[in-house]
């Protein structure tokens, strides 16, 4: 049981770190201007 939930914690720990990550890129507001007009020029 105690493997179960260390890897639970692991999961939840790279979870939280992904987001993190993807915050951060975002603060970046170039990489958000870029990831817009990629999106639009798809329609």
């Amino acid at each position: 049981m105690r493997t179960a939930a260390v890897r639970r914690l692991l999961a939840w720990a790279l979870t939280g770190a992904a987001l993190v990550a993807v915050f951060l890129a975002y603060l970046n507001p170039q990489l958000a201007l870029t990831l817009a007009n990629q999106l639009w020029n798809c329609f």
